[in-house]
């Protein structure tokens, strides 16, 4: 099962009477003691690689404190913006440091990806657990280099368990991550332990309602801190990757109007956090800025290859009656591409390849495509709670290399790898991208 409609005949897999598209929604909004998420993703490693509690308790812990964050902030987060852009501060200032090029204003680096992906984490470590939480005076590790170094691991050990036996890739791949997990997580108790000794309002929204659960009885350290993984690695790495992707998107494939209107936008997103009053917007009713049309153009152009899988729990029949029924039987496995709907030309035209932010189905409000046509942030029952937060993330993560900085690529245009969806997330490069950047 793909997410789009494989007949030859004339059908509109866009629309809803379309027998697949009803196939696949029916499929993705099944209770999960039929079709189970949580085991499907046990299964392809993330029982060790993630733990237990991770795959079975933790999405709902983090729906529950993203809703509220969420609630909080509104659809535009000062506190996000400052620790972004003290994030990007911070690890340029560490680069220039070790170029030794204190006195110069620009730096190279080897990897726009990397860098991102840095900035990014040290900004959600900052704004969900706290200041407090990254400068424990007792714990002498790097947590951010060790905490990328899991996230690699535990991609690349996904990758592998997944064409592996399990005979052979629990032993050989899939245990030793979780060693390494499980080491990094007695890291993290001793800076939870540490940061809850601190000043109150040093403690992000995370470790406060760890604290609250922890004397409550409702959770354990060794659980927070198997959370706290799980936290990081589902709210840093995809939306980095794919901050990265837009800005390189916009500077290999977009128009210098787009450019120009992401610019202004940029600047005034950044200026409106002096403002002492930021209103909650329901962006759901507003026009699609072009900053965020670029976001979803390009995280249309780099969907999961596999977005979303479910195992089969009890014997159900989908579509039931009709012609086009599927059968599906204890133990199977559904696999579903958010790739394929997403370049699929009778959903998105001819075009439906190339990288045009200004479509209509972000320009047009009626539109807007639904999580069928647009499945980037999957589909049903286990739709991304942190979609908002993921957007956030890149918008401002835009502006701030826009506004802040110049980045320009060290290579031609035609030299940037192309992208490449063999990796466990949002599609990345098939090798680096180093680029020069200097504060403006």
């Amino acid at each position: 099962m793909t997410g789009t409609c494989h007949d030859d005949t004339a059908c509109a897999f866009s629309k809803s009477g379309c027998p697949h598209r009803e196939l696949l929604k029916q499929a993705m909004t099944l209770p999960e003691r039929i079709l189970s998420a949580r085991d499907a993703v046990a299964d392809v490693g993330f029982l060790y690689t993630l733990g237990a509690n991770n795959v079975y308790r933790g999405t709902d812990f983090h729906k529950r404190c993203i809703k509220d964050y969420m609630n909080e902030n509104g659809d535009f987060n000062g506190g996000l913006l400052n620790a972004l852009r003290e994030s990007y501060r911070v690890v340029i200032e560490a680069e220039r440091f070790k170029q030794q090029q204190a006195g110069d204003n620009s730096i190279s680096a080897d990897d726009l990806s990397d860098l991102v992906r840095l900035a990014t984490l040290r900004a959600i470590v900052v704004e969900l657990l706290g200041e407090s939480f990254l400068r424990c005076s007792i714990c002498t590790n790097n947590f951010l280099d060790e905490f990328m170094i899991l996230q690699d691991s535990i991609e690349s050990a996904t990758a592998a368990a997944a064409v592996l036996p399990a005979w052979m890739s629990v032993p050989l791949i899939l245990k030793q991550v979780e060693r390494k997990r499980k080491k990094l997580q007695k890291n993290v108790q001793e800076r939870i332990r540490w940061a809850w000794q601190q000043d109150h309002g040093e403690m992000g929204p995370w470790l406060l309602k760890f604290r609250q659960q922890c004397d409550d009885g409702s959770l354990t350290l060794e659980v927070a801190s198997e959370f706290v993984v799980g936290l990081l690695f589902a709210a840093a790495k995809n939306p980095a990757i794919a901050s990265a992707q837009t800005l390189l998107f916009m500077i290999l494939h977009g128009t210098d109007e787009n450019k120009s209107k992401v610019q202004t936008e940029a600047e005034q997103l950044l200026i409106s956090s002096h403002s002492s009053s930021n209103p909650k917007r329901n962006t759901s009713t507003m026009p699609m800025s072009a900053i965020r049309q670029s976001c979803y153009e390009t995280l249309r152009l780099t969907s999961h290859s596999i977005g979303a899988l479910r195992k089969v729990k009890e014997e159900v029949v989908l579509g039931s009656g009709t012609s086009h029924a599927y059968k599906l039987c204890p133990r199977q496995v559904v696999a579903v591409s958010h790739i394929v709907p997403s370049l699929d030309q009778r959903l998105w035209g001819k075009d439906a390849d190339k990288y045009i932010p200004s479509r209509e189905e972000w320009t047009v409000e009626g539109a807007r495509p639904d999580e069928y046509k647009f499945s980037t942030f999957s589909q049903g029952h286990h739709r991304c709670p942190g979609q908002n937060l993921a957007l956030q993330i890149m918008e401002l993560t835009i502006s701030i290399l826009l506004v802040d900085y110049e980045v320009t690529l060290q290579q031609k245009k035609e030299m940037v790898p192309d992208v490449c969806f063999e990796r466990a997330t949002i599609a990345q490069r098939k090798g680096k991208v180093p680029i020069y950047i200097r504060i403006r």
